[in-house]
């Protein structure tokens, strides 16, 4: 009796015992799914066993194991045979530990054997560690660092609809990044759109754009920076400023005393086109938190890959918007304004709870950002300091060069360097967002302004020191270079640009003070 390509074996008897297909002559890995697995996520392993024809060889028996033992790692199951159409068989793979494991499955027939690539399965949750919210992206996509936009004019008034991208960043305490994540955000001032809400991508980002309009931020009293924030049961630990504002630079009248000694008072002074206003850079510190589920974060001292009773960790306050940046949720909220500061109710129980004094390993964790809004200056800001008001601030100051407001030489292809402070009426430094945003132009006489401070801001202190060059417009490596017949007057009164927005911003044009001279024939 012909049996084709089966393979019988015979007993004594002469009865047949066993039949079965011979062994293929190729066993290979097909695919794997998911290809990013997490802990506790089934993953499909698949191989095929290829005839001597080059075909799919139905009905082969393949076991599979792992390659070297890991902890935590089931396969199920660990036999099965070929589809009879494809060839395939398929075991599934799951890492119930806690940790991060990595593993790498083989398919056997008898001396014929696959691999599978390595198998990683990554933290199951996300951790309030690796939750990151920032604005802009001057990095590359997806990087943040834009802290400034510009959302007033000279006469205090809203310009809306000037926008940002805001990036939340979602990972697991192992720092890959989680797709699919809801991440949710709330602000004090302006909007986020197109919703409240968005998803991460492959890589744990989540994208939303932010715009300017009502309500405006909270207009908050001075305060005073601490290296120690309080931070209890109630209070979250943050500065009252961000770094990126320099509050450890700051004094009363950042302009006068811009060289110190600072006292940690924030800036201020009298609105001079509002009566009755006293303008502090925080008046426009807009305060924006993102939300997620995840677990708190916590230092796994025994690396078993779960909290342990004593292990420490950083305990969360229900989300909350920081109005007056004061670290703590407020019901009633500065500068006459109703209502209490937003936050999320995230236990349900219709009041704001701080924190709770355990570890939670599934919680709303939840992250702050911040970004100013500048305007620029109005003329009455930049009356001459020496003004007879004693409570009158200028926001820009001439620096340099010295004598400031007399006249000045410049030699034959010589220059001049130029130096002043400015700050946006609020003592902040104006928004600039743009690579070529700088002093030039603006020159009447044969001189040319050649920027020296230029290009995006990343930290935004009370004021920024402006620099550029005033220099002779002959050139000396000409092969006619004119000799004038007596010293040239000349002007320079530079237009500085600050662009809004890295989003389509509109630019702003600031006039250096003036400075004058003339020209070495």
């Amino acid at each position: 009796m012909r049996l084709g390509l089966a393979v019988c074996v015979a007993v004594a008897s002469g009865m047949l015992a066993a039949c079965q297909p011979p062994l293929p002559a190729t066993l290979e890995f097909v695919d794997q799914s998911p290809l990013q697995p997490r802990l506790g996520e089934i993953t499909t392993l698949r191989f095929r066993a290829i005839d001597s024809r080059g075909q799919p060889q139905p009905g082969v028996r393949v076991t599979f194991e792992v390659q070297a033992p890991v902890s935590g790692i089931e396969i199920n199951p660990t036999e099965a045979t070929t589809d009879a159409s494809t060839g395939i068989a398929s075991t599934q793979v799951v890492a119930n530990g806690g940790r991060v494991s990595s593993v790498v499955v083989t398919a056997r027939v008898e001396e014929k054997m696959a691999v599978s690539p390595a198998v990683t399965f990554a933290g199951a949750s996300s951790t309030a560690r690796q939750f990151t919210f920032q604005c802009g992206s001057i990095a590359g996509d997806g990087s943040g660092g834009v802290h400034a936009i510009g959302a007033f004019d000279e006469t205090r008034h809203l310009i809306a609809g000037v926008k940002l991208n805001c990036i939340a960043h979602v990972a697991d305490r192992n720092g890959d990044g989680i797709a699919g994540a809801q991440v949710s955000f709330l602000t004090e001032a302006g909007t986020i759109g197109p919703s409240a809400s968005s998803v991460t991508d492959v890589v744990g980002n989540a994208q939303v754009l932010y715009k300017t309009s009502l309500p405006l931020p909270d207009d908050v009293k001075p305060g005073t920076f601490s290296w120690n924030p309080a931070n209890d049961t109630i209070h979250t630990g943050e500065y009252l400023a961000p770094l990126w504002m320099h509050p450890f630079m700051w004094v009363e009248d950042p302009i006068t005393n811009y060289a110190g000694p600072y006292n940690f008072q924030e800036p201020r002074r009298p609105d001079p086109i509002r009566p009755g206003k006293e303008n502090n850079p925080r008046d426009n510190l807009v305060s924006i938190i993102a939300i997620t589920t995840g677990e708190e974060a916590f230092d796994d001292l025994n690396n078993n890959g779960t909290y342990d009773q004593g292990e420490p960790f950083v305990d969360l306050t229900e989300p909350f918007v920081d109005n007056n940046d004061n670290g703590t949720w407020d019901a009633t909220r500065e500068g006459g304004t109703d209502g209490a500061e937003r936050y999320v109710d995230a236990n349900g129980n219709g009041k704001w709870d701080g924190k709770n004094g355990k570890y939670d390993a599934v919680s709303l964790i939840w992250v702050q950002e911040r970004i100013l809004w500048t305007g620029w200056p109005h003329d009455q800001d930049r009356r001459d300091p020496t003004s007879p008001s004693e409570n009158y601030r200028s926001v820009i100051r001439a620096l340099s060069p010295l004598p400031v407001g007399t006249k000045h030489r410049i030699g034959k292809f010589g220059q001049l360097l130029a130096e002043f402070l400015v700050a946006d009426p609020w003592f902040n430094s104006l928004a600039r967002n743009s690579d070529d945003d700088g002093c030039e132009s603006g020159t009447v006489g044969p001189v040319k302004v050649a920027k020296l401070t230029k290009g995006i801001a990343v930290t935004y202190p009370a004021y920024t020191l402006m620099r550029y060059v005033i220099q002779d417009v002959r050139d000396p490596t000409s092969d006619t270079v004119p000799d004038y017949p007596t010293p040239i007057n000349w002007e320079a009164t530079a237009g500085c640009a600050f662009t809004a927005s890295p989003e389509d911003g509109h630019k702003v044009v600031v006039s250096a003070p003036r400075v004058f001279g003339d020209i070495f024939p």
